[in-house]
């Protein structure tokens, strides 16, 4: 399928940030809720002051039986001593202070971050997998327990504390890290760095990867990472096993296969049953890592690598990745991407057929689509995919995000068996809308524009750098018998 493979720029066995495995509530699902303010005060990691109560007399709800057993479950992957979040919730001490943010951000939907919502344009076939929302009463035992002062209760009384959710690969086969090291470091008002790093997992047969997960070695600076096959082995030569300013491709001019990537608090990233990606022996794999430097002086990267697990036995469907929209297949609906500086509500729409490099393809090929990362920089404010039938016009929508943010960016997996997973045929047309917001109310706009000393809005075009955009869906494709 080489419309499919020459596209495949995958992100998509890719990105499930940090949240339970629960199965979907829709209770948090609704796309009027705006971002608390509380959000960004809770990012800074200063601790706040509230009126806590410690008393097991304060009553119900309270940390020991009520929020503590929730935080482990869903907060305590990214909110630990070391994790990726501002703070940490690992006790009652650290997380009260919190509460009245904690309770905000719930109540916004904003916590646990999770953008792949149901609305009146889009009700996708399946759930996804890892749905980190929060039930109905789940928000409002938050809500009530900040309300209430934030009360300890009794610790004799305490629930029993599920373990959090683990954000390791599980039963790697190998692992394999870089082996120099990178000084990121900004230059001027460029923060923005594209690097390139060459592994060799050393397997001495084919086999079939069905899980990875990249490894950041110092996650100040790595941005997100992108993960190339290189079967040719063309970047073996590279000295220290790194091309420093590599773009933001391969690194290499042979042909390679993007094969997942990852952004901070993403999931490992696993296949469906019975589908893998082949990884014949002698190939290599090049991480694409954007670093993206502090503003406070040099920082070191020696050890960022891949886990890895592989199996040897050829499974029933192969993977492959593309990217659909710009940069990607497919044409433009709106013409070049330029989004024009005070300007809200401004739409981009892209439109692939699903062919076989151009070519036709028989129907009775089953090639299903099992993951979907939309992409977009921090201009962009909602993206929506969705398939048209090529004999009766009717749509499928496959997913919106409509509160899109640059900071949570995650690949969704459907929940449900490759063999129920959402069909394609020759014909079938794949549709994307991104819409924009480039005006101050946008705060994405604000940050991206302080990055670069700025202070209004400019035409924003189609690009890697912080104040260029993109419209991008990453989609997992699975080919039976490939």
């Amino acid at each position: 399928m080489a419309s499919w493979s020459r596209a495949l720029l995958s992100t998509s066995l890719v990105l499930l940030a940090c949240g339970d495995d629960k199965g979907g509530s829709t209770t948090a699902a609704s796309t009027d809720a705006a971002t608390s303010d509380a959000t960004t005060a809770g990012s800074t990691g200063d601790v706040p002051t509230t009126g806590a109560s410690t008393g097991a007399a304060a009553g119900r709800p309270n940390w020991h039986e009520d929020i503590a057993p929730l935080v482990a479950t869903n907060c305590l992957s990214c909110h630990a001593a070391g994790g990726i979040a501002p703070f940490s919730m690992e006790t009652y001490a650290l997380a009260s202070p919190w509460a009245p943010v904690m309770a905000d951000d719930v109540d916004a939907g904003t916590m646990p971050p999770w953008h792949a919502l149901e609305t009146d344009l889009c009700a996708p076939p399946h759930p996804f997998k890892h749905d980190a929302r929060l039930t109905a009463d789940e928000q409002q035992l938050f809500r009530a327990w900040a309300d209430a002062g934030a009360p300890e209760g009794d610790p004799a009384l305490a629930a029993p504390l599920p373990d959090p959710q683990s954000l390791d690969l599980p039963n790697p086969t190998k692992t394999v890290a870089m082996s120099s090291s990178l000084t990121i470091d900004g230059v001027g008002s460029t923060r923005d760095f594209f690097h390139c790093i060459s592994l060799d997992p050393a397997n001495a047969e084919t086999v079939y990867l069905d899980g990875v997960q990249v490894v950041p070695g110092n996650r100040k600076i790595v941005h997100h990472v992108l993960i190339y096959a290189d079967p040719t082995g063309a970047s073996a030569g590279w000295q220290g096993g790194v091309k420093q300013n590599c773009g933001g491709g391969s690194g290499i001019q042979a042909e390679t296969q993007l094969i997942g990537g990852w952004v901070p608090g993403g999931m490992p990233m696993e296949a469906p049953k019975d589908v893998a990606t082949e990884l014949p022996p002698g190939t290599r794999l090049i991480l694409n890592v954007h670093y993206h430097a502090t503003g406070g002086g040099p920082e070191t990267d020696d050890g960022t690598g891949l886990a890895l697990r592989w199996s040897t036995t050829k499974p029933a469907w192969g993977t492959l990745f593309a990217l659909i929209g710009a940069p990607g297949v497919g044409k433009s609906l709106t013409g070049p991407l330029m989004v024009p500086a005070g300007e809200k509500d401004h739409v981009e729409d892209y439109e692939f057929t699903v062919s076989m490099n151009g070519q036709s393809f028989p129907d009775a090929l089953d090639v299903r689509l099992w993951s979907l990362t939309n992409h977009m920089h921090k201009v962009g404010v909602d993206m929506r995919a969705w398939v048209v039938d090529r004999d009766t016009g009717a749509e499928t929508c496959l997913i919106q995000t409509p509160r899109w943010d640059f900071n949570w960016q995650r690949s969704y997996a459907y929940d449900t068996p490759i063999t129920s997973s959402v069909r394609v045929r020759y014909g079938d047309k794949l549709r994307i809308r991104c819409i924009y917001d480039n005006t101050l109310d946008n705060p994405g706009v604000v940050e991206a524009l302080a990055e670069v000393g700025l202070d209004a809005p400019i035409d924003v075009q189609l690009g890697e750098a912080t104040l260029d955009e993109m419209c991008l869906l990453g989609v997992g494709v699975a080919i039976k018998g490939l």
